[in-house]
């Protein structure tokens, strides 16, 4: 059985088809000293950067899931987590994945500067880490993905909480 398969969501999955579903999840933004923002290429949409996240899983806070997924993604062990964002529109954060499935995700936009361990990608799901820029030349990335990396610029700048 898959890792996948063995997830909430799998399970869910299973009995519900690919049709929409509301997908609770995190993206974390984890921040050097410099400002550069730490992103991965997604195995699951080719030639597309990410931030390191997930679905939250049946009995797990969201804090607890952004710390699985950054560790699961770049190898990096999270402390303080700070939220920024919530974001939930279905014009951007409606997503088919590669398998057909649609999810709607209702994404917690958290931060972190506060991080140990040194970076490095995970095959399955992310093949490849870049430190980047946020307000620089940004890799090709999805739209909800470009909108939370937009959000953490506006609330870097002081605009504060982010809905979208």
């Amino acid at each position: 059985m898959t890792d996948f398969a063995r997830s909430s969501l799998g399970r869910l999955r299973a009995l519900a088809g690919p049709g929409p579903l509301l997908c609770p999840c995190v993206r974390v933004v984890v921040e050097r000293p410099d400002g550069a923002i730490l992103m991965h290429a997604r195995a699951d949409f080719t030639g597309m950067w990410g931030l390191p996240g997930g679905h939250i899983e049946v009995g797990e806070s969201a804090l607890q899931a952004a710390r699985r997924e950054v560790l699961e993604e770049t190898g990096l062990i999270v402390h303080t987590l700070h939220p920024f964002g919530h974001a939930s529109d279905p014009a951007v954060e409606t997503v088919t994945l590669p398998n057909g499935d649609i999810c709607h995700y209702q994404a917690l936009l958290l931060h972190t500067r506060d991080f140990d361990g040194h970076p490095q990608g995970n095959p399955g799901e992310a093949p490849a880490l870049r430190w980047i820029d946020p307000a620089g030349d940004l890799p090709p990335m999805m739209p909800h993905v470009l909108g939370t990396v937009r959000a953490f610029l506006a609330y870097r700048g002081g605009s504060g909480f982010q809905l979208l």
